[in-house]
């Protein structure tokens, strides 16, 4: 075999060599990256669980044992064992699994798979949610550790949180490839100190180990009732990031998720929740401090309060670039205007900076910040978001069982039954933080999702009116024939959107100009339900003036046009580089008679109107492009 290796120049030995470096690399990354989230829950998640649980022994060997097993079902066997499985091939998130689903889900309209498809909406929606939660809560609650050392610097908390986020969503354009090579370090010397500290405080009290019983959790939900919901809504809190493996799978990778949680940061979290509660079981007085009161006063503490502030500086990147891919997937996929993609790492495809989204979710961070001004303010919020988030990846689980995974439908159905009833359940408990701030996320949520349901109807309208309106290829060969329209000496290539329509640009020159070039090419770019679509352009020749070429594209790849008419299949047909791009800004105007209402026309012409030009998002070349302004109705 040793000629498979010929290609790369490599000998199985050095392949197998340069394979360990990259998955190292990117564990390392992920460290610094994916873990950021879940791996800071320790600070606030025992706490806020231990508050609304009571202060008893049993009820803190009762919480200790909820946050426990809660920890084990959802990340270790449920996202790290099932979930990482839904992957769209190696691209995750709830898009990714979305698109997996059979195209009359995908297409529904009304009725119960209308629903589906709103709720799948939701949930990604939801995700943004949690970009914008989640670097606030992780910093503010690192922050608020400097009360532990001086009550009185407690008014700093909020503006030392606000710089520090405005530094984070700064430097977001560096990309998670070059921050995870600086925060992986960090991150695993965190881990190593949750592990330490958590130790440390085990050996002073080994009472706590008795939690890992799951009959402490068991009995406490007897004894206390409809109340384990009010605490199951904090505990959720200690899985927080958990969709984040799965929505920062293209980034990484499903084999370094693993190693680094197994590895390492699912051992560090255990250790240091058994490590609070053996805080808490020596010294009730603890309670609200339980994470900061595990170090010895003096250096110890502070020494943990510069670890923990940097580790939530990481945390952050969890989901800040979750949220930029879960963006990138719906505008290729078509439930959002066209954005402004920067990708980071040209080894790693799924890492991208969207500036829009940046600013959006550090503004709104920032905002949470300043409004709301603590922690405990802010985990009602975010309990919520997750927990609804953790609900729709379950049906979605169930749904790929019944459809893509049919052959294990039988073993899977009732694994994920039981996953169902546990969200069901966590869902439930954190529905109790409504009024005191779910409804926030909700509302968020509600908004983004809109969105995007209208702006996926008012594609559709558009489409369908263009349909309607567009010249027809039997006019434009009579009036080429006509010789009323002058024929210009060069290739004219034309993106565009809907496929066997004469592109608006060329009904424009022709109105417009009163000319056409000599050569026609039209381009489609088809949006295909992979992440990384291989297969090449084709080109096709209709008759003697006109070719057209489809490209596939995965719902992760750039729509880079002049790159693939570079490609062989094309190529040798013509030459891209002696053409000239025609494409066209449209300006919406409603119509008297549509499938909008006015608010929808008003969504969904504004975000038309802020969508990215066709030039950049196709990366057109700029001297070789003529754009034409029209207008029309829809």
């Amino acid at each position: 075999m040793w000629w498979g290796y010929k290609k790369t120049g490599l000998m199985p030995k050095q392949k197998k060599q340069s394979g360990f470096k990259r998955t190292s690399a990117l564990t390392l990354g992920a460290m610094g990256v994916v873990y950021g989230d879940i791996g800071t829950s320790p600070i606030y998640a025992f706490n806020e669980a231990v508050r609304a649980g009571g202060d008893t022994r049993d009820e803190i060997l009762g919480v200790l044992s909820l946050v426990f097993w809660t920890l084990t079902l959802v990340v270790s066997i449920k996202y790290l064992i099932f979930v990482l499985r839904a992957d769209n091939r190696g691209e995750g998130g709830t898009l990714a699994m979305f698109s997996q689903l059979s195209g009359k889900i995908r297409a529904g309209k009304k009725g119960i798979l209308g629903f589906t498809v709103f709720m799948f909406l939701m949930a990604a929606a939801m995700e943004f949610s949690d970009g914008i939660l989640t670097p606030a809560i992780s910093v503010i609650s690192a922050v608020e550790g400097i009360k532990t050392i001086n009550p009185e610097l407690e008014y700093l908390v909020v503006p030392i949180t606000v710089i520090i986020l405005v530094l984070i969503f700064t430097f977001q354009f560096k990309g998670t490839h070059n921050l995870g090579k600086v925060f992986g370090p960090v991150m695993i010397i965190w881990f190593i100190t949750l592990s330490v500290v958590g130790i440390y405080q085990i050996t002073l009290n080994p009472e706590s180990l008795v939690a890992l019983n799951p009959m402490y959790a068991a009995n406490f939900v007897i004894d206390h009732g409809f109340q384990t919901l009010f605490v199951m809504a904090s505990v959720i809190l200690a899985v927080t990031g958990a969709e984040a493996l799965f929505a920062d799978l293209g980034h990484f990778g499903r084999g370094p998720i693993r190693i680094g949680w197994f590895g390492l940061a699912g051992i560090a979290l255990p250790l240091s929740y058994f490590g609070q509660g053996a805080l808490l079981l020596r010294d009730p007085s603890a309670i609200g401090n339980s994470f900061f009161g595990m170090a010895p006063a003096g250096i110890p503490a502070l020494l943990l309060l510069l670890i923990t502030t940097l580790a939530t500086i990481i945390a952050s990147q969890a989901l800040i670039s979750a949220v930029a891919s879960l963006a990138s997937q719906a505008s290729q996929l078509g439930l959002l205007p066209r954005l402004r993609i920067k990708h980071t790492n040209q080894q790693e495809r799924g890492q991208i900076f969207v500036p829009f989204v940046n600013t959006v979710v550090g503004l709104g961070s920032i905002t949470l910040v300043i409004v709301f001004g603590s922690s405990s303010a802010l985990a009602g919020a975010y309990s919520f978001a997750i927990a609804f988030t953790m609900l729709v990846s379950t049906i979605g689980l169930i749904l790929l069982a019944l459809s893509k995974w049919q052959r294990f439908r039988y073993v899977l159905l009732p694994i994920f039954s039981l996953f169902l009833i546990m969200d069901l359940t966590l869902f439930a408990a954190s529905s109790t933080k409504l009024i005191t701030g779910a409804w926030l996320p909700l509302l968020a949520g509600f908004c983004v999702a809109s969105m995007m349901w209208i702006w996926r109807k008012g594609r559709f309208e558009l489409d369908k009116r263009l349909s309607e309106t567009s010249m027809s290829w039997s006019q434009v060969t009579r009036m080429r024939n006509s010789g009323k329209v002058a024929i210009t000496d060069n290739i004219g290539i034309y993106p565009s959107a809907v496929v066997g329509l004469v592109p608006q640009a060329l009904e424009q020159q022709i109105r417009v100009l009163g000319s056409m070039p000599k050569k026609i090419l039209v381009v489609n770019v088809e949006s295909m339900d992979t992440p990384i679509c291989h297969k090449p352009p084709v080109y096709k020749e209709v008759n003697d003036y006109l070719a057209s070429v489809s490209v596939p594209s995965g719902f992760m790849e750039q729509r880079n046009v002049p790159r693939a008419l570079r490609s062989h299949s094309v190529s040798e047909h013509f030459d891209e580089r002696d053409a000239i791009y025609f494409v066209t800004d449209r300006t919406l105007i409603p119509a008297d008679k549509t499938g909008l209402n006015k608010a929808e026309e008003l969504i969904f012409t504004t975000l038309h109107r802020n969508a990215t030009t066709p030039a950049h998002f196709y990366h057109l070349p700029e001297r070789r492009v003529i754009t034409f302004d029209i207008s029309i109705e829809v």
